[in-house]
């Protein structure tokens, strides 16, 4: 910022440039209405029934006063600019200053109320990033995933799909079980096959056992009962059947991407 050096031992000359400097140096301010944002509250502006009182407000990026007012719902705000004149030594009167302020009205340029948002001290932001950087701390290559439910091509940018998350869905390590305790290792199948000590032990029904035979069922089909034992004798168990196939063991699913944030 500029600095002006108004002690002198030998005075200062105080001339309309000199004042035009000090007007130049006081612009820089308006700098800080970015940090806050356009249509933000930067002070004051406390809503009291239907009044708006007296504060700060950031419009086109400029801090300006703001008036009391009374508002509703559709009230707009608008600058108003009120010149200020005085008298010069000749006797003529000239305009050397405007006034200019914020408050509600109606005008061709004009901003709704409603879209004011009132800004938060920087003590405060500080305070809720510090939290937000504690909860994202997990999402670090290698880390905390997320699903992606769009195209690959659409994944944002620092984000990469997780390549060995390919066709896999997570479980909790578990100490206590040897399928569970080593973490990142992979295993399991989408398909079983049974094993002759898999299948169901085949018990008497009712005290009778299941026997193929002509007159229930034919050649090749099963029935209950002690007769109808044309090929085999009552108890026995009829010849080997079914194909041998494995079936899917899959719980119902729905596929999307593992990704990770990269930086």
């Amino acid at each position: 910022m500029n600095n002006s050096k108004f002690v002198q031992t030998e005075g200062y000359p105080l001339t309309a440039d000199r004042l035009q400097e000090l007007q130049t140096t006081f612009q820089i301010f308006t700098s800080f209405g970015n940090l806050a944002g356009d249509l933000t509250i930067v002070t004051g502006c406390e809503i009291v029934g239907t009044t708006i009182k007296d504060g700060t407000v950031i419009i086109d990026g400029v801090p300006i006063e703001f008036r009391e007012a009374a508002f509703d719902a559709d009230s707009t705000v608008i600058i108003y600019e009120e010149p200020v004149s005085k008298p010069f030594k000749n006797g003529t009167v000239k305009e050397i200053y405007t006034v200019r302020y914020a408050s509600i009205g109606t005008a061709d340029t004009s901003w709704l109320w409603s879209d004011f948002k009132r800004l938060d001290p920087i003590a405060v932001l500080m305070a809720r990033m510090a939290i937000l950087e504690k909860k994202a701390a997990v999402f670090q290559a290698g880390g905390g995933m997320v699903l992606w439910n769009k195209p690959a091509n659409e994944i944002p940018e620092g984000w990469q799909e997780v390549v060995n998350w390919r066709g896999k869905m997570p479980v909790g390590l578990d100490a206590s079980q040897p399928e569970f305790d080593t973490l990142g290792f992979a295993s399991g199948s989408k398909t079983k096959t049974l094993s002759e000590s898999e299948l169901p032990v085949i018990s008497p029904i009712n005290g009778t056992f299941l026997k193929k035979g002509t007159g229930f069922g034919g050649t090749t089909g099963l029935t209950v009962g002690d007769t109808g034992t044309a090929n085999f004798n009552p108890g026995e168990l009829i010849k080997p059947f079914g194909g041998g196939q494995s079936f899917s063991i899959l719980n119902p699913y729905r596929v999307v991407y593992f990704i990770e944030y990269i930086g």
